[in-house]
């Protein structure tokens, strides 16, 4: 049996009020399911790991505001801004369907449709207008005008030929 990585689904940006409440950036549609585990992965800059239970999650503004027990103040919740929030993959909720996590799309080919390689995605960026494909070649907009297709068994996202996409062109 292979082992079950973790997954980046979260950070957390800055402590929220005087009760120990955390704002964080999530990384999944859903992260209301955080609160369902027994326990996350904390991964602090500094590169300490601790587990973790979150208790709450919920919305507030645009913001994502959630509590970690035995975090109770301001100061312990300060001493978290910066980590990241990791989980086994085999614990992500499931997505709607032509839904992905980004680390199901790192390493996929990207393919025009007519042929034309951009390389494999290294990077998803969360921007907020849309998720953006970036390669050693160029950024994909994660838009419907743009991808075409994608194929995890085939391990290719195909793209229509927009012209701007590549890098150097």
């Amino acid at each position: 049996m292979g082992e079950d990585p973790l997954v980046l689904v979260g950070e957390i940006t800055a402590p929220f009020g005087i009760l120990g409440q955390i704002k964080m950036r999530p990384l999944l549609d859903k992260p209301e399911a955080l609160a369902k585990l027994a326990e996350v992965r904390l991964r602090f800059p500094d590169g300490r790991e601790s587990a973790a239970r979150i208790t709450r999650v919920r919305a507030h503004g645009v913001s994502t505001l959630i509590e970690v027990r035995g975090t109770t103040d301001r100061t312990g919740a300060e001493s978290l801004r910066g980590a990241l929030i990791l989980i086994h993959e085999s614990e992500l909720p499931p997505l709607d369907e032509d839904a992905y996590y980004a680390s199901q799309l790192v390493g996929l080919r990207v393919v025009t449709e007519s042929g034309r390689d951009f390389g494999s995605i290294e990077t998803v960026l969360f921007c907020p207008a849309n998720d953006v494909y970036e390669t050693e070649h160029a950024m994909i907009p994660a838009i419907s005008d743009v991808i075409v297709k994608i194929d995890l068994a085939a391990g290719i996202v195909l793209v229509r030929d927009v012209p701007g996409l590549r890098k150097d062109e």
